[in-house]
């Protein structure tokens, strides 16, 4: 072929690469725009509801059969929306999700959920947040972020009279997760969203809030709430570093995401497992606490890794860290792992269990647009979660102010 006819055909191969990249733009950006909460319906009529919640639970009994007594969820949802019916017999996409969520949570599976997207504005005057973040420390919500920077550690006892976890219960049971500390964690995870969707603080104009120091003082604070822009402005935080290396140790560090069937997720696990000996790492601690997410058959690839000629070097230097945060995906890893001698497990129980459903499917409603998802797939196993070797608690870090890295590090792997 002559150099120019080889010039035409590149420039050809160029131009349609250019036309269906613009096209998949196009399209994904469509999609986003059509998908955005702003752009959602703000109510629907009782029929149209009534014909959602028939869908969506027809799709649930499909996918997953026998799962629950759909008839009575079913029930339960249009008694809910009809209790939130306006003067013109219509409810809101809200009140239709809130009560739809607590269908799909009712099946125990992280996979099958109501993919809710409250509407974010910039600067939204509605005051319904409080004025700190929580997070789930070995079973206590404990305040990660205030507004008073006194409180920060703090356990938060009650709400308003009630026990913190009573308190905050109607969204705990719209969590959709295993276990009830998948679920917390989960709630902790995403509380900018939960707060906004349940509206449990509105209209509260300062509740009263009992915490419990550090040093075993309790005392009481008024907490006025406070708007999502300040709120997410408190509760943001950065993403840690995916791979750490501590050369002196010769000890590498993951914070893994949760096992996915995908090429960027496969990608992750392999770059670090297969770089230890590179880098020469004598240890490696693979950090779940944080991989939560349904499970699509994921684990199967790292677990791979492990089992092949390469993993039978990394067996017994290897430590997985485990915890509430742990969704089923990395509960399959964990018990994997268990199963090859691939190291010990530290930390707390997972918050998945080994055995499972996943692999979700998603879908939409037709009248009210809502989104969600329902798991086709089951993945064997004992629905129960991961055990620990050592269980990492409060007594055991005490030493290291309830650091569970620098435990690890200094201790584990000495």
């Amino acid at each position: 072929m002559d150099r120019p006819a080889a010039a035409r055909k590149l420039a050809a191969a160029r131009d349609l690469a250019a036309v269906l990249a613009f096209l998949a733009l196009a399209f994904l950006g469509g999609r986003a725009l059509l998908d955005a909460p702003q752009l959602q319906k703000e109510r629907v009529s009782r029929p149209e509801a009534e014909r959602d919640i028939a869908q969506f639970f027809a799709v649930l009994e499909k996918e997953r059969p026998g799962a629950a007594d759909y008839a009575v969820l079913k029930a339960s949802a249009s008694a809910a929306v009809a209790s939130r019916l306006d003067e013109f017999s219509r409810v809101s996409v809200r009140d239709l999700a809130w009560a739809l969520a607590g269908g799909a949570a009712a099946l125990r599976d992280s996979g099958t959920a109501v993919l809710w997207r409250p509407p974010r504005r910039w600067k939204d005057p509605e005051q319904k947040y409080p004025p700190f973040s929580v997070a789930l420390r070995y079973g206590k919500f404990v305040v990660d972020a205030a507004l008073d920077p006194g409180l920060a550690g703090a356990e938060v006892l009650e709400l308003n009279g009630a026990p913190f976890r009573t308190f905050i219960a109607p969204a705990l049971a719209r969590v959709s997760g295993e276990t009830a500390p998948y679920r917390e964690y989960l709630f902790c995870r995403g509380q900018a969203a939960w707060w906004d969707f349940s509206s449990l603080l509105a209209g509260l104009p300062a509740p009263e809030v009992r915490f419990k120091a550090r040093d075993g003082r309790v005392f009481t604070r008024r907490a006025a709430p406070i708007t999502g822009w300040e709120f997410r402005r408190l509760a943001w935080r950065p993403a840690p570093p995916g791979e750490q290396f501590y050369s002196q140790k010769k000890v590498a560090w993951f914070n893994a995401p949760a096992p996915r069937a995908s090429r960027r997720g496969r990608g992750a696990w392999d770059r670090f497992l297969r770089g230890l000996e590179a880098r020469g790492m004598r240890y490696a601690v693979v950090d779940l606490r944080d991989a939560a997410g349904p499970d699509d058959g994921g684990a199967a690839y790292p677990l791979g890794l492990l089992a092949g000629p390469g993993g039978s070097g990394l067996r017994g230097r290897l430590t997985l860290l485990t915890g509430p945060g742990s969704g089923p995906a990395a509960a399959a890893f964990a018990a994997g792992f268990r199963a090859l001698g691939a190291g010990k497990i530290a930390g707390e129980a997972t918050g998945g269990t080994a055995g499972h459903y996943g692999a979700p499917k998603e879908f939409r409603l037709e009248a009210s647009g809502i989104r969600f998802s329902a798991s086709s797939r089951r993945f064997p196993g004992p629905d129960l979660p991961v055990q620990p070797d050592l269980p990492l608690t409060e007594a055991l870090l005490r030493p290291w102010r309830g650091d569970a890295r620098a435990f690890v590090l200094e201790e584990l792997l000495k």
